[in-house]
């Protein structure tokens, strides 16, 4: 095929005889949320830039791992490049002719005040202003090598570049691959402001596709809508036109045409041009947030030296370097202890194999290796940045953290694996027996094992694998903090700081140089001993100690009165206050217990002080407590006067 013609966009009508859907696939996918717990909060790529990362690179590396099952030794490394381009003046005008995004800025124009929003596109794009001299054009070119690209005859769903610029829904990897086709293209979509994509490849030559090795098409994703009297899907096709169908250029006229677009031309008798190239016209990304975005959810696959990726903007290389990242730098320890065996850990080091699943028809399954490190003059003991509400208080919001990874060395999830110190960090590498078991229960971002899957078609093991793995290692992480924590010290040393603070201003003793509180202050004296003292339980401890109430001498107070005593002990869960922990209280005599309340007492109280005993259950020596006391009056009793 070759063309003299001048490529357009060619829209798509409605057609209520075929099923179809509207052009705008991006909202399907709109408000999803990028996990970044803990420490990933902190300067977190943008949630573009990471489904960009994630989705398109793992497109591009399932195609590659399949070139390399299929030419061994042979297929060329490799390679993906993000290589931002920005273009005034001449270059502009020229670019803008040759992608007729004239056409699309007139289809928005002759819309009224919310056409944008219907078509699910933002307020502001290059669509704006295409002739403004001052504003240049960005464009964002995706270039992978070393990948089959995108092969297979325009017939039916046999052509890759039907699956991955037009189709929904088909999911027709090999086993073992990073998702569907469907899901992949959000990434490129969402990528681009204007919602278009062109897409020029190079494949071998297939006995079901003789003679064609490159193809160009575009495709740009908008909402369903009506221009000129007639509905259109908001699919639109930039290829070849016959007249009756809009199908891609093919070998000679696909390379014209992407030489028109300033895509670098593949040569179809060198296997080193083997990949596909995508050109996203004002990129809704920048470059170094894409960097970032690489570093964070693909560092195991770089370290393993299977993904060279590089971002380029204006000319200058950015290369993901994970190792030179401060955040990652744990978690690729953790990941080099669990493809190692490295002998005499030390304490805050382990490498911990899963125990195997055992299935119900006997089988074994080998799920994996776990690998953990701390730092116990660092980040394990550092605040939580949670206040004493539970909220974050602006903070990083610490957890321990383990990094899920199986087959294409794509980080699946941070697993949070415990909210209070110590904090660890670790890589969980799943093995080759459950990495497809695995790959079933994720959903369609990839980034979580899901241990209940409702949907036809998974192995009815695979969520069984999943909660096993998630299980086996938030126990090892669990038993490697616990080895971590230092032995309880003596009970006479132990102070509480939690306590401290909180009745550093309520307890007030009697005294010469004390002044007396001013009116309308707490009428009872409140005094506390208290002291930690060891379990016979390993790394458990035991708050014991008094609470004496009296009523403070003041001539506003009455010499006596009936009045409620409550005594409680919390735990401070990931700094905030947290579940009650029983009690064993003794209280003096006269004060009965109140059987609607916990640890609630009444009885009358005078300006002698009564004593509550109390101790509470056993707790992990971790774990930090409250301890509150309360006493409020209920009624007041005058003194008796003598009479005669």
């Amino acid at each position: 095929m070759t063309t003299d013609q001048h490529p357009r966009w060619v829209w798509e009508a409605t057609d209520p005889t075929v099923n179809g859907s509207s052009g705008d696939i991006s909202k399907l996918f709109r408000n999803e949320v990028v996990k970044n717990p803990g420490v990933f909060a902190a300067d977190a790529p943008s949630d573009i830039a990471t489904l960009m990362a994630r989705e398109v690179i793992q497109n591009s590396a399932d195609a590659a791992n399949e070139l390399l099952e299929e030419l061994g030794d042979d297929a060329p490394e490799f390679e993906i490049d993000f290589e931002f381009e920005t273009f005034d003046g001449d270059d502009k005008a020229t670019l803008v002719d040759a992608l007729d995004l004239g056409s699309l800025a007139d289809r928005i124009a002759k819309g009224d005040d919310g056409i944008r929003g219907q078509l699910g596109l933002s307020m502001e794009d290059c669509l704006g202003h295409l002739d403004d001299a001052g504003k240049p054009l960005r464009t964002l070119k995706i270039i992978e090598r070393g990948t089959t690209g995108m092969y297979g005859p325009f017939v039916g769903a046999r052509s890759k570049l039907y699956l991955a610029l037009i189709s929904l829904g088909y999911t027709v990897k090999s086993a073992g691959s990073g998702g569907s086709y469907g899901y992949g293209k959000a990434g490129l979509i969402r990528g681009s402001k204007t919602r278009s994509v062109i897409a020029y490849t190079r494949f071998r030559e297939r006995d079901d596709d003789p003679g064609i090795t490159r193809r160009l098409l575009g495709m740009t994703y908008w909402g369903q809508h009506d221009a000129k009297g007639e509905s259109y899907t908001g699919f639109a096709r930039f290829g070849h036109d016959t007249g009756q169908a809009v199908l891609p250029f093919e070998n000679e006229a696909a390379d014209a045409v992407a030489e028109q677009l300033g895509l670098e031309v593949r040569d179809p008798m060198d296997d080193d041009d083997l990949g596909t190239t995508f050109l996203l016209v004002d990129p809704g990304v920048e470059s170094d947030d894409l960097v970032s975005a690489i570093e964070r959810n693909w560092w195991p696959a770089i370290e393993d030296d299977r993904l060279t990726a590089t971002v380029i903007d204006s000319g200058k290389n950015k290369i993901p370097r994970p190792r030179t990242v401060d955040v990652l730098k744990p978690f690729i320890e953790a990941y080099d202890l669990a493809l190692s065996s490295p002998d005499n850990l030390p304490n805050e080091r382990k490498r911990a194999p899963l125990s195997p699943l055992e299935t119900s028809d006997g089988e074994t399954l080998e799920l994996g290796t776990l690998g953990l490190v701390a730092e116990s003059g660092g980040w394990s003991y550092a605040s939580t940045g949670v206040d004493d509400n539970g909220e974050e208080d602006g903070e990083v919001a610490h957890r321990s953290l383990v990094a899920l990874i199986r087959g294409p060395r794509m980080i699946v999830e941070y697993l949070e694996a415990g909210q209070t110190r110590p904090f660890v960090r670790g890589a969980f590498v799943a093995d080759e027996a459950v990495d497809e078991l695995l790959r079933q229960t994720e959903p369609k971002a990839h980034d979580a094992w899901q241990t209940r899957v409702d949907e036809g078609g998974v192995d009815p093991v695979a969520p069984r694998v999943a909660k096993a793995i998630i299980d086996r290692v938030k126990r090892n992480v669990n038993d490697f903090r616990r080895s971590l924590k230092p032995p309880p010290r003596p009970a006479e040393d132990v102070r509480l700081p939690e306590l401290e603070r909180l009745f550093r201003g309520l307890f007030r003793s009697k005294g010469k140089d004390q002044p007396p509180p001013p009116p309308g202050d707490r009428p009872f004296s409140i005094k506390v001993s208290q002291r930690l003292v060891a379990d016979d339980a390993e790394m458990t401890l035991r708050l014991t100690g008094t609470v004496k109430f009296a009523l403070f001498d003041r001539d506003d107070l009455p010499p006596s009165c009936d009045a409620e005593i409550a005594l409680s002990y919390r735990i401070m869960e990931e700094g905030g206050v947290g579940e009650e922990l029983p009690l064993s209280v003794t209280a003096p005599e006269g004060f009965e217990a109140r059987g609607e309340r916990p640890y609630t007492f009444r009885g009358q109280i005078d300006h002698d002080h009564v004593e509550f005993e109390f101790e509470s259950a056993p707790y992990p020596a971790d774990w930090t407590g409250r301890l509150k006391a309360d006493a409020d009056m209920l009624e007041a009793h005058e003194a008796e006067e003598a009479t005669t």
